[in-house]
């Protein structure tokens, strides 16, 4: 058992746990969508943590795998996209809903019609790793292949957001999240060289960024404002 990547795994776990509550009390307290669609994804976050933390100190089963790719793989981005979504275009929100429920019914019946190759999950077993999507559930399988063109999509669409809220509102800490996101999508990267105790740093490092990002983007903006123009100047769009 890797104890350096189980303590990370669990770090980031309660990172996301604590970021995915906080940001369902900005939903319960002000209604809004973007905060819902986070709060879910950041809770899918924490589930695939907490998966990843099992699957270092048991081993891996065909359960825990499937929560780890369904919630840590396929999940968490597309519905970071969908809450940008929400904040580009509120007025869309039914729309918004509906593409992340289909989606999410679509994603968990490929996990539930996909079969596990049990030698792929015994040999990562033996070696303390990560077992690779494309080996387990096999390259031409449904719940492998639609990992890569939503993510892509999600994060293009995540990036774009915040740097385009972050640029024009001229609130810079809104770029943390943006850099949460690229630190996370290199954790791909990480297992496909070997270096699984680097998934968890990558992982732990994202979420952590984002939820720097996230409070950054709370705080009212410093920049000092003309006393008798500010009150008719609509306030920036928080995330």
């Amino acid at each position: 058992m890797n104890v350096l990547a189980v303590a990370l795994a669990a770090v980031g776990a309660v990172v996301a746990g604590v970021f995915a509550a906080q940001l369902a009390r900005e939903y319960l307290a002000k209604r809004r969508h973007h905060a819902l669609a986070w709060a879910l994804s950041l809770s899918c976050y924490a589930v695939g943590m907490v998966a990843l933390v099992v699957g270092f100190a048991s081993g891996w089963s065909p359960a825990s795998y499937g929560v780890y790719w369904l919630t840590g793989a396929l999940l968490n981005v597309p519905l970071l996209a969908v809450g940008q979504l929400h904040l580009l275009d509120p007025g869309r929100a039914a729309l918004w809903w509906t593409f992340a429920l289909l989606f999410a019914v679509w994603t968990a019946g490929a996990m539930l019609t996909s079969p596990f190759d049990p030698q792929a999950l015994a040999a990562a077993d033996a070696s303390g790793a990560i077992p690779e999507g494309r080996r387990v559930l096999g390259a031409g399988s449904l719940a492998y292949a639609v990992l890569r063109p939503f993510t892509i999509f999600g994060t293009i669409v995540v990036l774009g957001g915040c740097l385009w809220s972050g640029l024009r509102n001229k609130r810079y800490g809104i770029l943390l999240i943006a850099l949460g996101v690229l630190v996370s999508a290199t954790s791909s990267s990480f297992l496909r060289a070997g270096l699984d105790a680097f998934v968890a740093v990558a992982l732990t490092a994202g979420v952590s960024i984002m939820y720097a990002g996230f409070l950054a983007a709370g705080k009212p903006s410093r920049r000092r404002q003309d006393p008798m123009t500010a009150a008719a100047r609509p306030p920036p769009p928080r995330l």
